[in-house]
Formats: C-alpha cells, sequence, structure tokens
C-alpha cells in the first residue's frame, strides 16, 4: 500500500507505459514530416510524376490503296471522244497524241491506230479523220495514189476509184457534142484528173471523161465535126463551065449566082477561117439576120435555134 491510498497493482509499471507513448507519437510525426518533404508520401508521389510526364502527339497513318481500272477492251479504229469516254469510264488515265511523223493535237474526231498501256493508263495514238494508219507510230501516213482509168469502162474505173477516195466521181463528155446522160457504165474513160500516180490526200473529188466509142485525142473537141462553129468545109469544085464553049462566039460561059453559080464566088459571108458555110452550122451572133450563099451555091440564113445560132435555108 502506497502513501495517499494507491494500490501498487503487481505486474504493471504505470510510468513506462506513459513514456513509450510519448515515444511513439514523435516518431510517427516525426516520419510524416519526413515523408512530406521528401515523396510526398503515396497518392502524392504518383500525381506528381504524371505532372511531370508531357502528352505526345496522336499520330494518323493513312495507307492509300490504289485500285487497278477495269479491263477495257481495244480502242482502235474509234474516235478519240469514244475511247477517251471508255477508258476514264473504267478508271483510266487518258492521253493522246498524234500517230503521224507530225506533232498536232489530235481532236475528238481523229482515229485511234495505236494504244499504250500502263498499270492504270492509256496512251492513244490517232490520225485525222478519213486518213489511213501510219505502218508504225510515228510514221508517216501512207496516202494512198490515184489509180490510172484511162480506157477502163466507167464502171471499172469507178471501183478502182472508190479504193482510194471517198471524194465525189464527176462525170463529162469527152467530147462537146455529146451527153453522158442515162445508163453509161459502160461507156469508156478517156481522161481523168487528177492523174495516175497522183497522191490522193483526204477524200479528193475526182473527174472522169466519157465517151460512147471512140476516144478525141483532147478534151474540148467535137465527134461531129459540122458541130464545131468555127468549122467550115473545104471548097467544093465548081459546078459550072469554067472553059471556052467552042462556040463560034468564041464567048465562054462563067458561073452565075442564078442556078447555082460557080461555087467560091459566091460567099458574101464566109468564116474566120476564110471559108464558105454551110447549112446547119453554127453561125456568130453579129450575123444573125444575115445571109449568104451557102459552098453549094443556095441561099442560107443566120437564125436564132435555141441557145446557138445557126445557118439554116
Amino acid at each position: 500500500m502506497l502513501k495517499g491510498g494507491l494500490m501498487n497493482r503487481p505486474g504493471r509499471s504505470q510510468a513506462p507505459v506513459r513514456g513509450a507513448r510519448k515515444a511513439w507519437l514523435k516518431g510517427v510525426g516525426a516520419g510524416a514530416l519526413i515523408c512530406a518533404l521528401v515523396t510526398g508520401c503515396g497518392g502524392g508521389n504518383d500525381e506528381k510524376a504524371a505532372a511531370t510526364v508531357k502528352p505526345r502527339p496522336t499520330v494518323t497513318v493513312t495507307a492509300t490503296v490504289t485500285a487497278t481500272p477495269a479491263l477495257l477492251e481495244s480502242q482502235v479504229d474509234s474516235t478519240v471522244a469514244d475511247a477517251t469516254g471508255a477508258a476514264e469510264e473504267r478508271g483510266y488515265r487518258v492521253a493522246a497524241h498524234d500517230a503521224s511523223e507530225k506533232d498536232a493535237s489530235p481532236a475528238d474526231d481523229w482515229t485511234v491506230c495505236f494504244e499504250k498501256f500502263g498499270r492504270d493508263s492509256v496512251d492513244f495514238g490517232a490520225v485525222a479523220s478519213g486518213a489511213p494508219c501510219p505502218k508504225a507510230d510515228g510514221r508517216p501516213i501512207p496516202w494512198p495514189t490515184m489509180p490510172g482509168v484511162i480506157g477502163r469502162t466507167y464502171s471499172a474505173a469507178a471501183t478502182a476509184v472508190d479504193g482510194v477516195t471517198r471524194g465525189e466521181i464527176t462525170v463529162k463528155a469527152s467530147y462537146k457534142d455529146e451527153r453522158v446522160a442515162g445508163e453509161h457504165d459502160g461507156w469508156k474513160v478517156c481522161f481523168q484528173s487528177p492523174d495516175a500516180g497522183t497522191k490522193v490526200v483526204g477524200d479528193r473529188d475526182v473527174t472522169l471523161w466519157l465517151t460512147k466509142s471512140g476516144c478525141p485525142s483532147a478534151t474540148g473537141t467535137y465527134k461531129d465535126k459540122t458541130n464545131d462553129p468555127n468549122y467550115t468545109p473545104p471548097v467544093a469544085a465548081g459546078s459550072g463551065s469554067g472553059g471556052s464553049s467552042g462556040s463560034s462566039g468564041g464567048s465562054s460561059s462563067a458561073g452565075s449566082s442564078s442556078g447555082g453559080g460557080s461555087v467560091g464566088t459566091t460567099c458574101e459571108i464566109t468564116s474566120n477561117a476564110g471559108n464558105c458555110y454551110n447549112a446547119g452550122q453554127f453561125c456568130r451572133n453579129a450575123d444573125v439576120g444575115r445571109s449568104t450563099h451557102a459552098g453549094n451555091g443556095r441561099l442560107i440564113h443566120c437564125r436564132s435555134d435555141g441557145s446557138r445560132n445557126r445557118w439554116n435555108y
């Protein structure tokens, strides 16, 4: 029993307990202070680390996939416009160039002769509409030459001409007094233009001179020479008595204009060549309404006969 009535319980010391507790609290406080100053303790460390990490930029990767164009059938013999439309519709990049040795810019109506394909592109080599394709890309255009058709029938000549040009074929008469009308397939070709061997560029027009029979030496002549206004027959021999009659009077009988007269002395009007006219021949405009004796001694008159003037009885 202690003083003051306090009992001293065996096995337990009061003073040591109070000292230990005081020491533990002091240790915890010091540890907490150190932790806060050095590391931030616990969750504070993670927040500080996260704050010091800079965010990285976002990288977007785009993959480009080039699609192979759909199969394109050959465009040879198509126009540039049609070939371009067909190629672009299937996804091709299109180019076009002059297929000849020249460097012209192809028009929409040019004809495709060659084509060169890439993975997703096509290049057309073309020539002007109506032109034949070169033997190879970049070579000269092989224009055809005019065939020789003189001596052939018109039917055969036209077939040959159609093989080199789509131009017009004009037919003319080889003689000025002959007309090409109706059926003339069997008529003969006497002259042609352009001449045989001439290079036929494009749709060139052709002229053929025909005759039903017998070609003249040149165009512009008359089959019947009497139809030529400038033609006059040679002076015929006189029909009267030009010599001595042997009569007692010794007078000679000369031709007169009555009864026929002597030819060569009765032509009041002659042609430019100095010859007498005959009925049926053309007469000059200046002689219309005038009269003269023909080469046979008969009187003829120059009258208007349709589109031409003629001498008539």
